[in-house]
């Protein structure tokens, strides 16, 4: 047969990639292997291959292993596993075991949401609603709780959510009976704003105290105590004439050092006092 290496793909050709073997359409349309391959590759087609032989060391792993075990060993799917398990009627290492359903059961199903009724009798919540299916019985619908006027009065004083945490009711149930009584929502509160408990604690105790109880950044303390206008507990020893003499003398920190002050205070006053650093000091004297 005349080769047709490099020729155009016509759509008969097309149609029989993945259907038949690579070196079978090769030889009937004179094309190499490998172009046929590159083509099915390129197009995204999967090459249909029959299904693998049992050989009877792979039999012999069926029914001792788990089929999930035998399907990743033998490198073959858990459905063909299984299958070919039941085919030849080999026990599964682990059995289903079906508990049937008793008539002091069925009485039960319909009268007690899913959840719960599976919970009391020991079953899983698929297997209770698919008994209650199976007998044709509704699903059980809770009878609402009566509002009483302390419940009312809470509306509105926080998030729904946490308003029915607090009554132990659901949070739509919360929202809908605020809207029937024209009760405007919470305002909103962002995450980590400052409460009122917060806020008198500043001014009492130390920022770096505060912060340990409260687990806030010291950085944020301090802040929050400067824009609400509350000076800090901490009392600064007032300078006397005689530390004011030796400002500028020295660097700030070795005059900190003598006067046993921290250095930025040292410069703070410094700076009050209109006396420059030591520094410029001496890069005058060299000027």
């Amino acid at each position: 047969m005349k080769t047709r290496k490099g020729a155009l793909w016509t759509v008969a050709e097309l149609k029989r990639l993945g259907k038949t073997p690579d070196s079978i359409l090769a030889r009937r349309t004179g094309r190499t292997i490998k172009e046929v391959v590159a083509e099915r590759e390129r197009r995204r087609i999967r090459l249909r291959t029959p299904p693998r032989r049992w050989a009877a060391r792979e039999i012999k792993m069926l029914g001792k292993y788990f089929d999930a075990e035998v399907a990743r060993r033998l490198r073959r799917s858990y459905e063909t596993v299984r299958r070919q398990r039941e085919l030849l009627h080999i026990p599964s290492l682990r059995p289903l075991r079906w508990k049937r359903w008793a008539r002091e059961e069925d009485k039960l199903v319909g009268k007690f949401p899913d959840q719960e009724l599976a919970r009391r009798l020991g079953r899983s919540a698929n297997a209770t609603k698919s008994r209650r299916i199976l007998l044709g019985l509704a699903k059980y619908h809770l009878h609402p709780r009566a509002w009483t006027e302390l419940e009312e009065k809470l509306l509105g004083t926080a998030s729904d959510s946490k308003i029915a945490r607090r009554l132990g009711r659901q949070a739509p149930a919360i929202a809908a009976r605020r809207h029937l009584l024209h009760i405007p929502p919470a305002p909103f509160v962002p995450r980590g704003a400052w409460q009122p408990a917060e806020d008198r604690l500043l001014g009492k105790l130390k920022d770096n105290e505060v912060a340990r109880r409260l687990g806030r950044p010291l950085g944020g303390v301090r802040g929050r105590r400067r824009a609400l206008g509350i000076k800090s507990p901490v009392l600064i020893r007032p300078f006397t004439p005689a530390e004011d003499k030796l400002l500028g003398t020295d660097f700030d920190r070795v005059v900190g050092l003598r006067l046993g002050r921290h250095w930025a205070t040292v410069a703070q006053r410094r700076r009050a006092l209109g006396i420059p650093s030591f520094v410029s000091l001496r890069l005058r004297g060299f000027a």
